[in-house]
């Protein structure tokens, strides 16, 4: 029973999501410190920043499974979890508990480094899931934009546990020139851009496929606004903006990735354009649509790995 338990608790924080999450971040490790193997960055500390991040997203699923419980008995009847396999006040109870470590994890990252960074921005996280879950989430792009910006503020975030190391050299607050202008902080900014406009994509195109549940708790989302119809044609243009924005930068990722690099996230933007094409046969794109955005962005946040 006790088994059964746990099971439901890890599915219910959405492991999958989580993997990519903790991937993203050790890539940018990886990456920081592939580019500048001069830096020494206690992992320990970096590894407690990560575990902290995946706590604190892990209570954002849960919060908002709590919230949308009637939604989803219409949407995805078979996937629910909360009042079927772990009762509500449970659920609420992990939230609470997970969130407390979360947030203990940031403050002590804090105290360590003095600064009232990763502290400020738990708390931010933690209050914005929740409002999210509760009201944004209801109001028309709102919390589409709160999730994609929150999903590309990932790496970035990753990326400022370098600001406040003990051996920073170019990393350096006192040296913020070369920290603005090295290119691999202009790749990682590259990749949180992606990373934002993938999801944004992604959530509006799940707001698609929840419209019947989300109708019977006051959403009003773009395709509940617009129809299926004009919303495949909003994503296309997101799509097109995002493919046309990334051939601009193409010359300065050939000059700096290598070849690996530069296959992966070539592969990312043509799946892109693959989905754009699949706009014109509808079954397949409704089919296939959410599994191609989140292998292209899989593929385009590994590009750190090379």
């Amino acid at each position: 029973m006790a088994g059964n338990a746990l099971i439901s608790i890890i599915r219910l924080s959405r492991p999958i999501n989580l993997l990519i999450i903790s991937a993203t971040m050790l890539g940018v490790f990886f990456y920081v410190g592939k580019c500048n193997p001069v830096l020494v960055i206690d992992a320990m500390h970096f590894s407690l920043l990560v575990t902290s991040t995946l706590l604190i997203a892990a209570c954002g699923n849960i919060i908002n499974d709590y919230y949308d419980l009637k939604a989803d008995q219409i949407n995805k009847p078979r996937k629910v979890i909360l009042t079927k396999n772990i009762s509500k006040e449970l659920g609420l109870k992990i939230y609470i508990a997970l969130n407390i470590i979360g947030l203990s994890l940031g403050v002590y990252l804090s105290l360590v480094y003095e600064t009232f960074f990763y502290a400020g921005i738990q708390t931010l996280c933690i209050l914005l899931l929740w409002l999210y879950s509760y009201y944004l989430k209801k109001v028309m792009l709102v919390g589409n934009i709160l999730i994609a910006a929150l999903t590309g503020f990932i790496p970035l975030y990753a990326t400022s546990f370098y600001s406040f190391g003990p051996m920073l050299k170019i990393y350096a607050r006192e040296h913020p020139k070369e920290w603005y202008e090295s290119f691999y902080f202009e790749f990682i900014i590259i990749l949180a851009g992606f990373a934002f406009l993938q999801n944004l994509v992604r959530e509006i195109w799940k707001d698609a496929r929840d419209v019947e549940g989300d109708q019977t708790i006051g959403v009003e989302s773009i395709p509940i606004k617009f129809g299926i119809k004009n919303t495949q044609r909003i994503i296309g243009f997101i799509l097109l903006i995002e493919i046309t924005l990334f051939s601009f930068y193409m010359d300065r990722l050939e000059l700096h990735l290598n070849t690996g690099g530069l296959i992966l996230f070539s592969t990312a933007v043509s799946i892109n354009i693959l989905i754009l094409l699949l706009m014109y046969q509808k079954d397949i794109f409704i089919k296939y649509c959410d599994f191609l955005l989140k292998l292209s962005m899989t593929i385009g946040l590994s590009t750190l790995y090379f």
